[in-house]
């Protein structure tokens, strides 16, 4: 049998707050192989978003802590990860797109400029080469006209737009 890509082993989170602990994900288990797709279910608040954000290390640390568990992607264990380490995988290996893409792109940058800085930071691109790339990316997602999107600010497009935005980014 293949290793999975990524393993989520015995996840525990917890959050602190005047001084107890909360526990909001309590001994969650998955793998996840290469190719395939994974939907974490649950009722609101049962702690999907908190288990995903885990995997990243995107939790309000140090409130929030893993009294138990592993996360291994490609056998290294990003809990135990440090900063520089997590910046390799994060947005390069690893992308979250999150639900509400308002609240993920900056109002005060255009759609390029959010585009591009991604391609930079993780594929280092220079300028030329990432403007090009951005508009590739935008058509792959289904936006028509992208060159005339590079100079629209998240409000000026629609929820399904910018939702599109944020998969081009990822």
């Amino acid at each position: 049998m293949i290793a999975p890509l990524l393993s989520v082993r015995d996840l525990s989170v917890a959050f602190a707050q005047e001084g107890r602990q909360s526990m909001a994900v309590d001994h969650i288990s998955f793998d996840i192989a290469k190719g395939e797709t994974v939907a974490l279910v649950g009722e609101s608040g049962c702690g999907k978003s908190v288990s995903a954000l885990s995997v990243l290390k995107l939790l309000p640390y140090p409130a929030a802590s893993h009294p138990s568990g592993k996360i291994l992607f490609q056998g290294a264990d990003l809990l135990a990860a440090d900063e520089k380490a997590l910046r390799r995988v994060r947005g390069n290996k690893i992308t979250m797109i999150f639900q509400e893409p308002m609240t993920s792109l900056n109002p005060l940058h255009t759609i390029e400029q959010q585009i591009v800085e991604v391609l930079t930071l993780h594929q280092g691109l220079g300028d030329r080469q990432a403007k090009a790339r951005t508009l590739e990316l935008l058509n792959e997602v289904g936006i028509r006209e992208p060159e005339k999107r590079l100079d629209a600010y998240p409000h000026q497009l629609s929820g399904g737009q910018r939702q599109r935005v944020m998969i081009a980014m990822a």
